[in-house]
C-alpha cells in the first residue's frame, strides 16, 4: 500500500483550468506564503454550469482522492458577484457535511483577468474588464489567439504574483483561501470559507 502525502485537491471548470490551477497554486504557496504543500491533480467539470449543478458530487469525488486534506473550489464568477456566488457555493459545501476544509474562490469575471492584473501594460480596472481573453489574444504575437488549453498553464507559470495580488481583490481572496486551507490542514480544523 502506498502513502499519499496530504495535500489540496482543486476542483475546476475545465481542461485549461485543470492544467493551470496546480501551477498557480504552487506558485502562490511558495512565493506568497513560503510553503511547500502538495497540490493534487484537479477534478474538472465539463464547464462552470456542470460544476455548479453537481457541486456536491464533485466535492465527494475530490474528498476521496488519496491524500486529500483540503479542497479548493476555483471557478469564474463571469457576470455574477463573486462574493454572492462564493457564499452560496460555500453554504452548499457546508451542507454536504464533509470532514475536510473547503474554500471557494470565484475569480472576478474570469481566471484570465488575473493575468491582466499581473501585466503592467494593462491599464484598465481589472476587476471590471469583460474581455480578458480577447485582450490576451491582442497582446500576443501576431496571428496567435489565446486558447485556455494551450496558454493558461504557461501564463500561470510566468505571471507576476505580487502585481496580481496588488491589483485584484479576487486574486487576494485566492491567496487568503490557500493560506486558510493550509492553516486548517496544520491544525486539523474543518471549515468552509467564505463564511
Amino acid at each position: 500500500m502506498t502513502f499519499a502525502a496530504p495535500g489540496i485537491v482543486p476542483i475546476v471548470e475545465g481542461p485549461g483550468d485543470e492544467a493551470a490551477a496546480p501551477v498557480l497554486l504552487r506558485r502562490v504557496l511558495y512565493q506568497r506564503l513560503g510553503m511547500s504543500v502538495d497540490v493534487k491533480r484537479p477534478k474538472k467539470a465539463k464547464d462552470r454550469g456542470a460544476l455548479v449543478k453537481r457541486l456536491e458530487n464533485f466535492l465527494v469525488h475530490a474528498s476521496r482522492t488519496p491524500g486529500c486534506a483540503a479542497v479548493l473550489l476555483l471557478l469564474d464568477a463571469d457576470e455574477d458577484c463573486p462574493r454572492e456566488l462564493g457564499a452560496s457555493l460555500a453554504q452548499r459545501a457546508r451542507d454536504a457535511g464533509l470532514s475536510i476544509p473547503i474554500a471557494v474562490v470565484c475569480a472576478k469575471r474570469e481566471y484570465e483577468n488575473w493575468f491582466l492584473a499581473s501585466d503592467e501594460e494593462f491599464t484598465g480596472d481589472v476587476e471590471e474588464f469583460g474581455g480578458a481573453k480577447d485582450w490576451l489574444s491582442r497582446s500576443m504575437q501576431t496571428g496567435i489567439i489565446y486558447r485556455e488549453t494551450r496558454h493558461q498553464a504557461s501564463l500561470s507559470a510566468t505571471m507576476n504574483i505580487e502585481a496580481a495580488f496588488q491589483a485584484s481583490r479576487s486574486f487576494r481572496r485566492l491567496c487568503s483561501a490557500v493560506e486558510q486551507l493550509v492553516d486548517c490542514m496544520d491544525t486539523g480544523t474543518v471549515s468552509v470559507t467564505p463564511l
